[in-house]
């Protein structure tokens, strides 16, 4: 076996999202072994943007490892010693498996040739992981005082990009085709949408993700380019970045540091805070429905395509017997001429008596039709854009801040030593609690208003048949209808009769 000169280059982030060193220090290796080893070949082992001194796992070093553990690595160069190892403890880890190896020397450019078991490479290492902690710290401190003064972070939220504000700090800078994105999606999340529908029309539109990430191959591995930077490309938009988008305090302008609200940003908010704080109640309220009857049902998974059992926009509450006022509910009935249709029924097990049954497709094919003639008319554009509930809405946003701020504050007494644990952890479950509460009550209150308009309707219909799922039909007909009566047929009558059914629109 030949042995090889083993060059391992890691290539510090920048950031800006560069790296620092990506080709000086292969080819400083290069000429080093070229120099001292002529005769041997090199091989590098390069970590791209991957720090040595948070524990991220580095494909490539546990490679150099793996080799050196083989046997065959003859000679070590990297351009110092912390390219290798930051930490002390692992330092003397890697230490043990070079003497093992036979390895007794690391070459570098910067701190010359380092005996691995000599006292002064284990100071070094000692010294090095102590500049890792004063940099920590004074990095944390420099984001803790940007945060309170309500500076952007340095990450970068879909619908904003980085600019500077008129005092000379980072900022955001909101990019139009991405914020009209978020508010689109906002009122489709409100509106009964799922998220996974609201990712899939963005992305019909060649909306991408704000962030970019690394290209891997077939093997999982980053892929690079020529000068040892990773290959990234736009991320993908998915039913959790929708959620993301519209649920971030950032979208609302509030500034955010180490996951608590601390304040106000110094950019402008492209969603209301009442809208922000309607689609976060939506989005975390139970999954648990009640219909109009008192039962309640879970929405799984399952519910979120058309899943046998729960397959009829009516049921659950919105179709009722006009002789009982119960639930009727979507069954398989045998027809005179042996053929199988879906029926709605008054069925006993909603509390019901049989007095009344409907061909279910046509009836709801009936409705739909309905529902959206009425939202085609004029006169409907009225009602669309109004807004009752306002004022409880804000009421419930108001309270929802508040409980915010007062987490806010009992996090910095419980910093400052002023509450012990336990009244610490006590006094945050009760916020918790209040918090879900208010959450729950604001998912309840209707929406703010939907401003359709006959293009919007025409493409909602369009998608209708194909595009949309179980629960955003029923959110959608629920937004319009109170209740779809069925009447008792009269004698004689064969096959659909529309005059059955009784459709009694919301206020």
């Amino acid at each position: 076996m030949t042995r090889y000169v083993a060059l391992y280059c890691r290539l510090s982030p920048r950031p800006d999202g560069s790296y620092e060193g990506v080709d000086l220090q292969e080819r400083w290796g290069r000429s080093y072994a070229g120099s001292l080893w002529p005769t041997l070949p090199v091989k590098v082992f390069a970590d791209a943007g991957i720090s040595a001194a948070n524990g991220d796992h580095r494909p490539r070093y546990e490679d150099f490892r793996t080799a050196l553990a083989r046997g065959e690595v003859a000679h070590v160069w990297a351009v110092e010693q912390s390219r290798l190892e930051r930490r002390e403890v692992e330092w003397f880890t890697l230490a043990a498996e070079l003497d093992a190896a036979g390895i007794s020397e690391l070459h570098t450019n910067r701190d010359g040739v380092v005996r691995v078991h000599d006292e002064v490479a284990g100071i070094r290492a000692v010294l090095n992981a102590g500049e890792v902690r004063k940099m920590k710290k004074r990095v944390n401190d420099r984001l803790a005082e940007n945060a309170a003064q309500g500076r952007a972070a340095g990450s970068k939220p879909f619908g904003y990009g980085h600019g500077v504000d008129e005092s000379g700090n980072k900022t955001y800078v909101i990019i139009p085709e991405q914020a009209d994105a978020i508010r689109w999606a906002a009122d489709k999340v409100l509106n009964g949408w799922s998220l996974a529908n609201i990712a899939a029309e963005l992305r019909s539109r060649g909306l991408v993700g704000a962030h970019k990430v690394k290209v891997k191959d077939a093997n999982g591995e980053i892929v690079t380019d020529a000068s040892g930077n990773p290959v990234t490309r736009p991320s993908t938009l998915r039913a959790g970045s929708v959620r993301s988008m519209v649920t971030k305090p950032t979208i609302a302008g509030f500034r955010v540091h180490q996951g608590v609200i601390v304040g106000r940003g110094n950019w402008a908010p492209i969603l209301d805070e009442a809208t922000w704080q309607a689609c976060r109640a939506k989005l975390s309220a139970p999954r648990t429905v009640s219909t109009s009857d008192g039962f309640t049902y879970p929405v799984s998974e399952a519910h979120k395509g058309n899943p046998a059992g729960r397959k009829y926009t009516l049921t659950g509450g919105l179709a009722v017997c006009g002789v009982c006022n119960k639930p009727m509910v979507g069954s398989m009935k045998k027809l005179k001429n042996g053929k199988r249709t879906p029926y709605l029924l008054c069925h006993p097990n909603r509390g019901g008596k049989g007095c009344t049954g409907i061909m279910l497709e046509a009836t709801e094919k009936y409705v739909t039709d309905a529902l959206f003639a009425e939202l085609e008319k004029p006169e409907f554009q009225d009602v669309l854009t109004s807004d009752d509930h306002g004022a409880r809405r804000d009421e419930l946003t108001a309270e929802l801040t508040a409980v915010e701020a007062e987490r806010n504050e009992i996090a910095v007494e419980r910093g400052r030593g002023e509450l012990t644990l336990s009244e610490w952890k006590s006094m945050r479950a009760g916020l918790n609690e209040r918090e879900g509460r208010l959450r729950a009550e604001l998912a309840a209150v209707p929406p703010p208003a939907m401003q359709m308009n006959i293009k919007a309707i025409k493409a909602t219909r369009k998608a209708w048949d194909g595009g949309l799922t179980l629960d955003e039909k029923r959110a959608f007909l629920r937004r319009f209808i109170d209740c779809v009566t069925i009447k008792r047929a009269k004698p004689g009558t064969k096959g659909f009769d529309h005059n059955r059914v009784a459709i009694e629109w919301r206020p």
